[in-house]
């Protein structure tokens, strides 16, 4: 989204699903050119062979993003558990040392006033 924030709700959902349709059709349209750029050189190739060729090739390619866009998500799936699972420890850490604080202020207080 570029602003750092996930959409909430039916709408939130409804935006991821367009931002993924007009992510993997930037992939389609960038292995068909690849593919197109790959095939140009092989210029003994008839119209239709070029066409089943280049289908081929972005065919393939696309099975590459594919997998790989896959994997991407679910290794952003997994260190997203791992960073929250970290946040959790690391803010139950900083809530002992506070309570430590606070009992530490607490006695040094309680001494002060038995003066």
């Amino acid at each position: 989204m570029g602003t750092g924030e996930a959409p909430e709700g039916e709408a939130g959902g409804g935006i991821r699903r367009i931002e993924g349709y007009l992510l993997w059709q930037r992939h389609l349209s960038d292995a068909r050119a690849q593919a197109e750029h790959a095939v140009a050189p092989l210029d003994w190739l008839t119209g239709p062979e070029r066409e089943d060729v280049v289908r081929r090739v972005a065919d393939a390619l696309a099975d590459t993003s594919r997998a790989a866009l896959r994997e991407t998500a679910q290794r952003a799936v997994s260190l997203r558990r791992e960073y929250e699972d970290r946040y959790t420890v690391l803010k139950r850490r900083v809530v002992g040392w506070a309570c430590c604080g606070l009992a530490v202020v607490s006695f040094v207080n309680g001494l002060l006033l038995m003066r």
